[in-house]
């Protein structure tokens, strides 16, 4: 497993401008799991939480990872954010899909799992548990998202193949969004939901959330949920237009229509849902809920 990097602890001057900032560039997918689960945790985990990032709301940090990846620190954590399972193949296999390149890090299966183990270590330093705590509320959203656990022929979880989204909101409006098709499961897809992330999670919770497994959330559990998603990511590429290239630029985008949207729709929410449930269990048993 490949180890987590670690630096200086955050001072708080610098962590309370880095969530000043989040807000203006977090999906709206990790959002909208972070609000969920954090408004479902149990007392004791809600106590612990405070005390690692006070008053602050989990989705105003869910995506400070993305930007770390690209840093010098965070370099081994960027392969973190993924695992490309080919289409054709049903599973997750550690031997083809986890492989350390350019020392960036092997794949969500393992380092998902070693961030956890930090943030549930009291004797790690604030510090390490907060970046772990940033780490795990990214990495839950990452991993139900299809495109994070899928690829077809080489094209990195659908950023090599460029669409165009003609869709309809839950209103009737028109919506028309151009991305890659892996943007478009990130933002584009859950903000035809709603005209906003929060307005969608008041949606979603209006049912419980799902029951997800218990403890440990070790390499095994998390292959596991990998495979789930891998499942949805197979659908998500075979409902594309018949034809549709394994990559196209950004001069030849493939319309994508509203059939789509309305096609993944029940597996959209449930995806989103599943995930805060997820994130839930994570922080109650990493931070001392019960």
């Amino acid at each position: 497993m490949t180890p987590l990097r670690l630096v200086l602890p955050i001072c708080a001057a610098a962590f309370a401008a880095s969530v000043s900032s989040a807000l203006a560039w977090a999906t709206a997918r990790t959002s909208v799991i972070a609000e969920l689960a954090q408004r479902h945790l149990s007392p004791a985990a809600r106590a612990k939480l405070k005390e690692l990032i006070g008053a602050t709301y989990l989705a105003a940090i869910s995506s400070w990872v993305d930007d770390y990846k690209f840093t010098p620190e965070g370099k081994s954590t960027y392969r973190w954010h993924f695992v490309d399972i080919d289409i054709e193949r049903s599973t997750y296999d550690a031997a083809l899909d986890c492989k350390d390149i350019n020392n960036q890090g092997t794949c969500i299966v393992q380092g998902f799992p070693a961030a956890i183990a930090i943030l549930k270590d009291e004797s790690s330093s604030k510090g390490d548990r907060l970046r772990a705590l940033r780490l795990v509320v990214h990495l839950v959203g990452d991993l139900e998202q299809p495109l994070h656990a899928s690829e077809r022929n080489g094209d990195q979880g659908g950023n090599k193949l460029h669409v165009v989204l003609h869709a309809k909101r839950s209103d009737g409006t028109a919506y028309t969004k151009t991305s890659t098709f892996h943007s478009m499961w990130d933002d584009s897809l859950v903000d035809l939901q709603a005209y906003s992330w929060r307005s969608y999670a008041d949606a979603l919770d209006a049912n419980p959330l799902p029951v997800v497994e218990m403890p440990p959330y070790d390499e095994a559990r998390i292959g596991a949920w990998a495979n789930d998603t891998h499942a949805l990511g197979i659908k998500a590429y075979q409902l594309l237009p018949p034809g549709t290239p394994d990559h196209t630029d950004t001069s030849h985008p493939v319309d994508i229509n509203n059939d789509y949207a309305i096609a993944i729709k029940p597996d959209l929410g449930r995806e989103l849902a599943k995930g805060a449930a997820r994130l839930k269990a994570i922080l109650d048993d990493a931070l001392g809920g019960s």
